[in-house]
């Protein structure tokens, strides 16, 4: 079966689920002199509804861990959807 990328998985680094959320990272690698160096995640955190979890797991369906998990990052922001 082929399905359609979901829409938050779109321009996703990582996406990964929670007890309450599916979360989509989009990292950036700033780059400054020395030591200096970050990653910095914008994190969207869809609040999990049964289409959202079934569009999730149909896509994630041959992970060996189903709910992924978070990649760690110096920095991020949170913007949450309904």
């Amino acid at each position: 079966m082929i399905i359609k990328e979901p829409y938050f998985c779109q321009g996703a680094d990582n996406v990964y689920r929670t007890k309450h959320y599916i979360v989509k990272q989009q990292l950036i690698i700033r780059v400054g002199r020395g030591e200096e160096n970050a990653i910095i995640s914008t994190d969207t955190y869809y609040l999990r509804n049964g289409k959202r979890d079934k569009l999730y797991e149909l896509w994630f369906s041959e992970r060996d861990r189903v709910d992924g998990k978070r990649i760690m990052t110096a920095l991020h922001t949170r913007r949450y959807v309904d």
